[in-house]
Formats: C-alpha cells, structure tokens, sequence
C-alpha cells in the first residue's frame, strides 16, 4: 500500500470522525479506502455500461447524441 497525502474540508473529517467512533470503520484510513472504492466501481460500471450500449462512441460523441438516446 502506498501512503498519500489528501487535502480535505474540516467538515468531511468531522464526518469520518463519527463514522470511526459510531464503529462504522476502524479508522479514518479505511473509510477513506471504502470511499474510493466504491467511487472507482461506480464510476467503472457507468463507463462498461456506456462500452456495452454504444460501442466505441467516445465521450465527446456521446454529449452530441439526443437526449432520447441516452439511456441512465
């Protein structure tokens, strides 16, 4: 695991705080971990399912196409 340093509003930390002493996460470490898996997998399955419904149309095609065809 690499170490990295993150800038972060007070109010987000604030909010890991809970998380950690509510037990949700044994520290902040993790919660942050969570976090950015679940934004990677979220963001990788929304990618795959643009892949598998337009094939290779690319990002900017896709902001032309009309708004019917786009499926959320």
């Amino acid at each position: 695991m690499k170490l990295i340093s993150v800038n972060l509003p007070e109010t987000y930390l604030e909010i890991l705080e809970i998380l950690v002493a509510d037990g949700k996460f044994p520290n902040r470490s993790e919660a942050i971990r969570v976090g950015i898996r679940d934004l990677i997998k979220t963001e990788y399955l929304i990618e795959e399912r643009i892949k598998r419904n337009y094939g290779s149309i690319t990002e900017p095609e896709l902001e032309t196409e009309p708004q019917e065809n786009i499926m959320l």
